[in-house]
């Protein structure tokens, strides 16, 4: 059965740009650390020189990563801020594609290198946490 979470409130809207060097993922947790933001959706566009993602395998129940070094424009990303144990959680999904559109996507991992620009668009949401799925090995929404 699918696990619904309504609400009809959002609080603040941040919108970011990240500077060239800036990693993706840490510079995420630092702008909800420095905001306050107990949770959160975003979306984001830009350009990257590097990019590391991953796909979560679930027959060895562990994410497999690979990482792209090259010109690479975000054509498309997407995550939510969250909590677990008092940490922030970042988790995010993107795609990138090359000069002749060839395109890589998958879970956004750290050690993705901003080259020109990246442009965040954070809107607050009521608190949202995760707990430990025992049959995943992943910390998942609390719904």
């Amino acid at each position: 059965m699918v696990r619904v979470h309504t609400t009809k409130a959002t609080g603040r809207v941040l919108v970011a740009r990240l500077l060239p060097g800036e990693d993706i993922l840490s510079s995420i947790e630092k702008i909800a650390d420095e905001n306050k933001i107990q949770s959160a959706h975003f979306s984001m566009i830009g350009a990257v020189s590097r990019v590391h993602l991953g796909y979560f395998d679930r027959e060895l129940n562990s994410y497999k990563d690979f990482t792209v070094e090259e010109d690479l424009e975000v054509v498309s990303g997407i995550g939510n801020v969250s909590r677990h144990d008092g940490k922030y959680v970042v988790h995010a999904h993107i795609v990138v594609a090359d000069e002749i559109g060839r395109c890589y996507g998958g879970h956004l991992l750290g050690g993705c290198e901003v080259s020109v620009t990246i442009e965040l668009v954070i809107t607050e949401i009521p608190e949202m946490t995760r707990t430990r799925d025992e049959k995943s090995g992943l910390n998942l929404l609390n719904i």
